[in-house]
């Protein structure tokens, strides 16, 4: 399943959310993905939402989520409505909370190719 890459799409004003996580040990590879994709119908009805892309690494079994919000406040006002929200919290609780590093960012440099 391989769709398009949103990242690219974000502007200089908006805000990035950046989530690392590993699922628990006995949640299998398939449940891992279904997990992620099911994020996406809750996560794109924010208000302040722009794109949403995650990646995975057979490396170390970590998964990389990168969120783009249209500002910094809709990214804290999406954050915590999800911890509201029943579809998000049965993702979150397959999560092994010791790996899961959670934060907004702004932009503060780069190069272009």
């Amino acid at each position: 399943m391989h769709t398009t890459l949103n990242a690219t799409a974000a502007n200089l004003n908006n805000s990035f959310e950046i989530i690392a996580l590993q699922f628990r040990a006995d949640v299998d590879f398939a449940a891992q993905e279904t997990a992620m994709a099911n994020l996406n119908a809750v996560v794109q009805t924010a208000e302040g939402f722009k794109s949403r892309d995650y990646y995975y690494s057979e490396e170390n079994g970590h998964w990389i989520e990168f969120i783009v919000w249209e500002n910094e406040a809709a990214a804290k006002a999406a954050s915590k409505a999800m911890m509201r929200n029943d579809e998000a919290i049965a993702v979150f609780c397959l999560v092994d909370e010791k790996t899961m590093l959670f934060s907004h960012y702004q932009h503060k440099g780069g190069i272009a190719a």
